[in-house]
């Protein structure tokens, strides 16, 4: 008699086992589709005790490419983590369901803002490139014309009535230099010609440095002033002030998201912090030293000969991943951002 076998249900994955999300997989546009647009008022609320230059301040400390990388990976790995807690566990993980969004929506307006800087300073690059290559084009031509009007001088007037032109001719150590010295050749011209038109004027044009040499030479001057004389613009749509304003804002909410995780844990070993990657030393816990380390990796390129502010040296509890050993709950304060604790 056949008889029919009964496949057992899969057991369901405890909190621990719950898998972290690859964060190939996820996008802040992904994320800002599936969790809709953040409170406004909310929003509002967040920031409204916190003075901007104290934002900026903590967005000097951050890179905001670090944050833009982090951000996706870090809010899939909180809603994956929420999603397996019981109603209970769920209960002390005390943060208000539109600081998600919110984080979202910063972070997706950092990378617009990140990308237009970049763009911009790129453009402007590429253009100060094209002017230096205008620039030298012009100055090479000027050279060439100038060294072709003296040979020309020299055979028309002969080598005692060069001393003159070798005092005005200058050096063509500048643009503006050579722009002198180019003009200052046309004049010679004009007033030899003036001073002896019936034999000097004729000798200069038989030699191909009459009127039509000496206006070239001055139009030759104003383009070697006028390619020297632009100024290229920044061109930059969004300040470094602005990025680093917006970075604050960010790193605000990640804290406020990373103090509800950790304060729930502390009471319950087996809740999870969602994970950060390369700005994880800007929110590490504290363990009472006073030693930092920073990862080079996440934070802001600092000035040269200064060592730039970090986090802390201890790291949080795993996140994302296995509880701390022993199932003991993490210990210790995390490292303050400004507005954290609003």
């Amino acid at each position: 008699m056949a008889t029919t076998k009964t496949k057992k249900p899969a057991p369901a994955a405890s909190p621990a086992e719950v898998p972290t999300v690859s964060s190939t997989t996820i996008s802040l546009d992904a994320l800002a589709r599936e969790l809709g647009p953040a409170d406004g008022a909310f929003a509002a609320r967040t920031y409204a005790g916190i003075p901007e230059e104290d934002l900026v301040t903590e967005g000097t400390r951050i890179d905001s490419q670090s944050l833009i990388d982090d951000v996706p990976h870090f809010v899939a790995s909180a809603r994956r983590i929420l999603g397996s807690l019981s109603e209970v566990q769920r209960g002390k993980v005390r943060m208000p369901t539109a600081l998600l969004p919110l984080l979202v929506a910063e972070a997706g307006r950092l990378q617009a803002m990140k990308r237009s800087h970049d763009a911009a300073a790129t453009e402007a690059a590429g253009a100060r490139a094209a002017l230096e290559v205008q620039e030298r084009s012009a100055m090479r031509d000027g050279i060439g014309e100038r060294d072709l009007c003296y040979g020309g001088l020299r055979n028309a007037l002969g080598a005692r009535r060069m001393a003159r032109v070798d005092a005005v001719v200058g050096r063509a150590d500048s643009p503006e230099g050579l722009a002198k010295g180019l003009e200052a050749l046309a004049s010679f011209i004009d007033e030899t010609r003036r001073a002896d038109p019936a034999q000097d004027a004729r000798l200069l044009e038989d030699y191909g440095v009459g009127a039509e040499c000496a206006a070239a030479l001055r139009a030759t001057a104003q383009r070697v002033r006028g390619v020297a004389g632009v100024q290229i613009a920044a061109g930059r749509r969004v300040t470094q002030r602005a990025l680093d304003l917006q970075d604050g804002r960010v790193a605000v909410v990640i804290e406020k998201i990373l103090r509800a995780f950790r304060a729930a844990r502390r009471v319950d070993g087996t809740i999870l912090v969602p994970e950060l990657n390369k700005a994880a030393w800007m929110f590490e816990a504290r363990s009472g030293s006073s030693g930092k380390k920073p990862s080079p990796a996440g934070e802001k390129p600092s000035p040269a000969g200064e060592k730039p502010s970090s986090g802390a040296e201890t790291p949080p509890p795993a996140a994302g991943g296995a509880p701390a050993a022993g199932g003991a709950p993490a210990q210790g304060e995390t490292t303050p951002i400004l507005g954290a604790d609003g």
